[in-house]
């Protein structure tokens, strides 16, 4: 199986669950910091459109693929590599061990209210997991030192963000070197399924990305071809 993928000329791990968290054992080895992302399709085209989007995604020390469209779009037909995005496997396993193994998780959002909701499904799905801290990025005022520093003394396992695209990978290009985690975790929005939003609002969502991923796609071969020709 392929395990790195093209998607508008963006670079993607393609890596079963397995797969993945040995690299992850990896990671935890080593002394620097290392950064895992969820990639939705949302992600996707912001980063066609943001070049530190796109470079910080890249750059990082695993992608993981969350919707089965982008596994589509690239040609992957596999269905134990569908089934295990559709169902956030991956996710799941890296928090059950997390649980399991004692790691201490800091948990980062943009608002209290993200920070509560996360809070709210890791108790009820791994209780076991240890928070070590959380800040919601709208009280710091834009001191983002404050931030790092508050993270820093909680010296965190793990770093749980749900912070959205671009700030995400913002953040990450700007304090990256000053965090003082063994991982970065961006879970994305969907880490929990739809989060109570309605489902044919969840729907509409998908169908509306899938639509403008489809059409970059396209446009990005049309380009390639021109180029080619050219």
């Amino acid at each position: 199986m392929v395990k790195k993928i093209d998607i508008l000329g963006i670079n993607l791990d393609n890596y079963t669950v397995r797969e993945a968290m040995l690299r992850m054992e990896v990671c935890w080895n080593s002394t620097i910091m290392s950064t895992v992302e969820t990639i939705s399709m949302d992600t996707l085209v912001k980063a066609k459109s943001d070049e530190l989007v796109k470079s910080c995604i890249e750059n990082l020390d695993l992608a993981i693929i969350c919707d089965k469209e982008i596994l589509k779009a690239a040609g992957i037909v596999s269905s134990q590599r569908t089934k295990e995005t559709v169902e956030n496997e991956f996710q799941k396993e890296f928090l059950r061990r997390a649980a399991r193994n004692k790691r201490t998780v800091y948990l980062l959002g943009e608002s209290g209210e993200q920070i509560g909701q996360l809070q709210g499904f890791l108790n009820e799905n791994y209780e076991k997991l240890k928070i070590a801290g959380v800040y919601a990025i709208t009280d710091c005022g834009g001191d983002y030192d404050t931030v790092i520093n508050e993270i820093n003394i909680a010296t965190p396992d793990v770093i749980l963000s749900v912070l959205p695209t671009p700030q995400q990978e913002y953040f990450l290009n700007e304090h990256k070197e000053k965090l003082n985690a063994k991982i970065w975790y961006g879970l994305g929005r969907d880490y929990a399924g739809r989060q109570g939003k309605s489902e044919v609002a969840g729907i509409a969502r998908k169908l509306i990305q899938k639509g403008i991923l489809h059409t970059l796609i396209i446009r990005h071969k049309k380009n390639d071809s021109e180029e080619d020709n050219g």
